[in-house]
C-alpha cells in the first residue's frame, strides 16, 4: 500500500462528512502527527522491513517520515530482536527466524520518548504458490496466482509482485558536440541503449477461502497489462509474486484499507470507516495508531513471457519509442550548436563528405531514443535476468 494512500484514508476515516448537506469540517491540528507503521515481521529468515511515519495535514502532499527510533521485535518469552535503522524512517532486521510455538509483536520507542506496542500475533506459515499463470484477451494480458494448504490452515492471504521487463532505444550515440565540433564519444561517456524497467503492486490484493470446503485459491487476478499502453510486453517480461498468510483479524483490517484507499469516489462505493489497526501507544492509550503489523512467513514465484509467445495472439504492442525520430542537420556550428549544446538532443549519426574525415550531415534524435535511462529504466542486469 503507498503512504500517500494511507494518509488519505487515514483523514478521510476520521473526518465526518454528509452527503446531502453542506458541511465545513472543523479539523483538528491532531489529525497531524498520528504514528504510521507499514511492514510485517518476517517470521522465515529474510527480511524484516518496517516504514515508520507520521501524518500530514489535509492540505499536504507530504509525508514526514520518523526517524530515530529504536524498533525491536519481542517474544512473549521474554526475548528482544534489535531493528537497525537506515534511511528515510525505514527499520530493518534481517536473518529472524520464529519459533511457531510463539507470538510476536513489535516494539517502538520515539525519539520523543513514546512506546508503542502492537498486539501478540502467532507466526504463521504461509504455503507454497502452486502457480503463476496468464490468459489473453484480445486487448490484454492477464496474469493469475492459485495455491492452496492441504492442512487448511491459512485461509486467508495477500500477495504483492515486481514486474521487470527489457526495452532498447532505436538509436545510440557514438558521437558528441564539443567545442563546435563533432568528436567520437569516450569510452567512459558510452550511453546504455538496453535497458530494465520496473514496477511494483500498488493495491492490496487479498483473498479468503474460509468459505469454501477447500483452502484453495484459483487464478486470483494479480495484474493485466493492456497490449497498447505500455512497452513490457514489448520484448521479454517477467513477474515476481510473493504470497503472505494472514490472520482474520489482519485480513480484516487489509479489507477495510482496501476499501477506503481504492474504492472511494461516489455515494454508492463504500464509505470510509474507522479501521484503527493493532497498535497502542503505552503512553497515550487514546492516541490513534496507524497500522497493523503481524507474523508470517513468505513464498514466491517468478515467471518469464516472451514476446514470441503472445505475436500470434497479437502484433500491436509498443516499443516506447513510437514518436522518436531522428533529423538531419547541416555539419556547421549555426546549425548544430543550439540543438547539441543543451543536452535534449543527442548525435545518433553522421553522413560523410567529401574528403578524409569530413562529416557533411549529422543526425540526431531526442536524448531519451538513445540512452535508456531517461524512460525511467536501469542498465544494470538483474541477477534473475
Amino acid at each position: 500500500m503507498k503512504r500517500k494512500s494511507i494518509y488519505w484514508f487515514i483523514l478521510l476515516a476520521l473526518v465526518p462528512y454528509a452527503c446531502k448537506e453542506k458541511y465545513m469540517p472543523n479539523v483538528k491540528s491532531t489529525l497531524k502527527g498520528y504514528l504510521v507503521v507499514e511492514g510485517f515481521i518476517n517470521a522465515g529468515g529474510g527480511t524484516t522491513s518496517i516504514q515508520l511515519s507520521r501524518t500530514t495535514g489535509l492540505d499536504s502532499i507530504y509525508f514526514h517520515t520518523e526517524p530515530g527510533a529504536q524498533v525491536s521485535v519481542q517474544s512473549d518469552n521474554g526475548l528482544d530482536f534489535p531493528l537497525t535503522e537506515q534511511a528515510d524512517g525505514k527499520y530493518i532486521l534481517d536473518g529472524f527466524t520464529a519459533d511457531p510455538s510463539r507470538q510476536y509483536r513489535l516494539h517502538i520507542h520515539t525519539s520523543e520518548g513514546k512506546d508503542y506496542l502492537s498486539e501478540f500475533s502467532q507466526a504463521k506459515t504461509t504455503p507454497p504458490i502452486d502457480s503463476v499463470s496468464w490468459k489473453t484477451t484480445s486487448d490484454d494480458l492477464n496474469i493469475y496466482v492459485t495455491t492452496h494448504d492441504p492442512q487448511k490452515n491459512t485461509l486467508y492471504y495477500q500477495w504483492t509482485y515486481k514486474e521487470t521487463w527489457i526495452y532498447r532505444t532505436p538509436y545510440e550515440s557514438d558521437y558528441i558536440y564539443e567545442h563546435d565540433s563533432v568528436k567520437i564519444r569516450p569510452y567512459d561517456q558510452l550511453l546504455p541503449q538496453t535497458c530494465w524497467g520496473t514496477d511494483s503492486s500498488n493495491r492490496i490484493l487479498v483473498g479468503s477461502s474460509a468459505k469454501l470446503t477447500d483452502d484453495l485459491i484459483y487464478e486470483f487476478p494479480m495484474t493485466s497489462i493492456p497490449f497498447t499502453l505500455n512497452n513490457k510486453l514489448f520484448s521479454r517480461y517477467s513477474i515476481l509474486v510473493k504470497q503472505f498468510a494472514l490472520t482474520k483479524d489482519w485480513y480484516d483490517w487489509k479489507q477495510k484499507v482496501k476499501k477506503n484507499t481504492e474504492q472511494l469516489g461516489t455515494i454508492f462505493d463504500p464509505q470510509p470507516s474507522e479501521t484503527g489497526g493493532n497498535f497502542t501507544c503505552v503512553n497515550d492509550p487514546s492516541e490513534p495508531v496507524i497500522g497493523f503489523v503481524g507474523c508470517t512467513t513468505e513464498t514466491e514465484k517468478r515467471i518469464f513471457i516472451e514476446r514470441a509467445e503472445i505475436y500470434n495472439i497479437t502484433q500491436h504492442i509498443p516499443s516506447g519509442f513510437e514518436d522518436c525520430g531522428q533529423v538531419s542537420i547541416k555539419n556547421n556550428p549555426d546549425s548544430i550548436g543550439g540543438l547539441f549544446d543543451i543536452g535534449f538532443w543527442l548525435i545518433t549519426g553522421i553522413v560523410p563528405g567529401p574528403g578524409p574525415s569530413h562529416i557533411d550531415r549529422v543526425l540526431g534524435s531526442a536524448a531519451r531514443c538513445a540512452d535508456c535511462r531517461l524512460s525511467g529504466g536501469s542498465p544494470d542486469k538483474p541477477a534473475f535476468w
